[in-house]
């Protein structure tokens, strides 16, 4: 008998006991939360990959926790789980060693970060101790002493905001491990020692996605990673983010003073080796036709700047004036001579230029149309620099082969993955296909709030569309939005959230609201990625928060300080995305099969803002008229795959809604606020 079903028996009563006794643990009945642990349970019994959408207050982690911790607890082998945020990272932790107390295990959880998120005890004290650098750190001064005595271990652990190119002079990079002298104070060292493939005394290890990703891709290049290989269960949590986040991890990035600094290190290895003059000019021939590709790159981006045209994804086009087949020759003449260069003791010097050598190649190959396994595409570093990126097409067939066929079980999970259908195999295809997933399917684990009675969406119908037949109406469009966006505010009286697609129409709107006297504060999202304290700012003034990007999810408002949330736009993506290009020539239909799959996850995202807990009442508006009744042929695709069952298209059913859902103890705190 397979193992894992002798496991069966003593798993699945496990689960029957915690959940018939659930409420002495502390634990809320949640019927799809049952649910999905079972359904987990049976995936790791049948050796399956399992795929579940499960709703908002479910108590999803807590569906996946339990049958990962009975499964750790009788096949010895550590769980697991990779989520798409730290603050989840945090959170799961903090839910985990809840269960385990609750049902009498005692257990060890480490959670895994990125490198970047970590101070660097070695680089802060070579700062430190060179006397000049002091001026340049100026008032961050104090936070590098203190990461030189091992005082400050996380970026986390910072207060104040510190600007990304002072905190990288100081964080964990191309970390020495064990040659470290810094090692046993070292969270990094430590939390890396932890999660290590023989380390056997961990019980559940929550990484982000992207080093989840890294680990796969380390052990699939060299047999031997840096997370356990041994485990019995994989969790991806918020899986509709795995697509970009693999993406991100497989995509390759040079600016031109990337390129020139590689080309600087490859001519340091050549020093003193007896390497022919000819192989400098080579270098100099590369660093030539780089800067030929790089100006051409720029003036692309000014006229795509001069067209107004925004995407993080810039299509590009490869100059013609540089001879391709003449770079690719000197590149495999200089990846010839440094595989034979001895260098005694700067061995990770030689691999970090091979390395380097093989990825500008692959960039020629690309932009000469000699590989068509990679998209590529520009992005603008800052105001004076941009950068060229590519990454493999078929993502998901890499993790089809290195994820989903690794001999343990993996599970995804999300609210949103799930797509209008009419069988199991119609609701995940999207999501399946994206991901190279194969295995079992779950019924979606809707959920248990109240949207009939506690929710009403609204979508506007007179509102001028953003582009009309081709032609940029935004202007038009934008002026209308901001008068409902004002008018739908006074109704809750602030205690709202308006999300934006693009973070120039935001700009533009809040700019022009700004300028009227309104009965509500305006917040705006604020640079960088951390927003707690715009968000405080939000609740204490129960004004209206403007935001776009990070603002669609992961954010949790509860209770009356959001009353309402406003969709400006139906957040389509962008057509010329490189990325996007590639998914719409290999659809047979890209509307049904690419563009509204990748709009509605967006908007479940965005419209899941509002209701997060039993008692939560509130609105959503839609201001997009191509979601009105008069709109376009996907309105009831888009309306079936959302939890909001009263529609209405009158602002006089918002008045009375509000009226009657938001108590007038609420109202009576804000005149209070305001009279104070």
């Amino acid at each position: 008998m397979n193992s894992r079903k002798r496991l069966e028996a003593p798993i699945v009563n496990g689960l029957f006991d915690i959940y018939d006794k659930q409420e002495q643990y502390g634990l809320k009945p949640r019927e799809g939360q049952e649910n999905m642990s079972f359904d987990i349970a049976e995936a790791f019994k049948e050796n399956k990959n399992l795929i579940v959408e499960a709703g908002v207050g479910i108590g999803k982690s807590f569906g996946y926790l339990i049958p990962a911790l009975l499964i750790r607890k009788y096949t010895g082998k550590p769980i697991v789980i990779a989520t798409s945020s730290i603050q989840l990272s945090e959170q799961i932790y903090n839910d985990a060693l809840f269960i385990a107390n609750r049902i009498g295990m005692d257990i060890r959880v480490v959670v895994g970060k990125g490198m970047t998120n970590y101070a660097c005890q070695s680089k802060a004290s070579d700062i430190v101790d060179n006397t000049k650098s002091k001026a340049a750190y100026k008032e961050y001064w104090t936070l590098v002493e203190q990461a030189s005595e091992g005082r400050l271990n996380q970026r986390s652990e910072v207060t104040e905001s510190i600007p990304d190119h002072i905190w990288n002079k100081i964080a964990v990079s191309n970390c020495s491990f064990e040659k470290c002298s810094f090692k046993q104070s070292c969270e990094f060292y430590n939390m890396r020692t932890l999660i290590n493939s023989d380390t056997w005394s961990i019980d559940i290890i929550i990484v982000n996605q992207d080093l989840l990703i890294r680990d796969l891709i380390k052990k699939y290049e060299t047999g031997k990673g840096f997370i356990t290989s041994d485990n019995a269960l994989t969790v991806i949590d918020e899986a509709h983010n795995l697509e970009e986040k693999v993406r991100s991890a497989l995509t390759e990035k040079f600016t031109y003073k990337d390129i020139q600094f590689i080309l600087k290190n490859i001519s340091s290895l050549f020093d003193n080796k007896l390497v022919g003059i000819e192989q400098y000019d080579n270098l100099k021939t590369l660093e030539v036709a780089f800067n030929e590709v790089f100006l051409s790159i720029d003036q692309q981006l000014k006229i795509a700047d001069h067209a107004e045209i925004y995407t993080e994804r810039y299509p590009i086009v490869a100059p013609k004036q540089v001879n391709y087949n003449n770079v690719l020759g000197v590149i495999k003449a200089i990846n010839l001579t440094v595989s034979l260069l001895d260098v005694g003791k700067r061995e990770r010097e030689l691999d970090d230029a091979l390395m380097n050598i093989r990825n500008l190649e692959i960039l020629i190959e690309i932009l000469c149309e000699c590989n068509e396994d990679f998209l590529i595409w520009a992005t603008k570093v800052n105001e004076r620099e941009n950068a060229i990126q590519f990454c493999p097409k078929n993502i998901q067939e890499i993790l089809k082969r290195k994820l989903f066929s690794s001999g343990s079980s993996v599970v995804l999970t999300s609210a949103t993955l799930c797509q209008a259908g009419n069988s199991l195999h119609e609701k995940y295809l999207y999501t399946a296909r994206s991901l190279g997933f194969y295995g079992d399917v779950s019924e979606p684990k809707y959920s248990p709030f109240d949207y009939v009675n506690n929710g009403l969406m609204y979508i506007a119908n007179d509102i001028p569309t953003y582009r009309v037949d081709g032609v940029d109406n935004s202007i038009q469009f934008l002026n209308a939005s901001i008068e409902r966006i004002i008018e739908l505010c006074n109704i809750t009286e602030g205690r709202t959230l308006v999300l934006f697609s693009a973070k120039e129409d935001m700009k533009y709107a809040t700019d022009k609201i700004k300028e009227i006297q309104t009965q509500w504060k305006v917040v705006v999202q604020k640079n960088g990625s951390s927003q707690e304290s715009t968000i405080q700012e939000f609740r204490e003034s129960k004004g209206v928060l403007f935001g776009t990007g990070i603002f669609w999810e992961g954010i949790n408002i509860e209770g009356s300080d959001l009353s309402q949330v406003i969709i400006v736009r139906l957040p389509f993506p962008v057509p010329t995305d490189p990325v996007l290009e590639y998914k719409i020539k290999t659809a047979k239909d890209p509307m049904i099969e690419v563009l509204l799959p990748e709009m509605m996850i967006k908007l479940r995202q965005g419209t899941g803002r509002l209701i997060r807990s039993e008692t939560d009442k509130g609105i959503i508006s839609v201001l997009d008229s191509r979601l009105s009744s008069k709109g376009m042929f996907y309105r009831s695709m888009v309306l079936d795959t959302l939890p909001f069952k009263t529609v209405t298209e009158e602002l006089s059913d918002i008045k009375k809604f509000a009226n009657e859902n938001i108590s007038s103890v609420d109202r009576l705190d804000i005149i209070e606020e305001k009279a104070g």
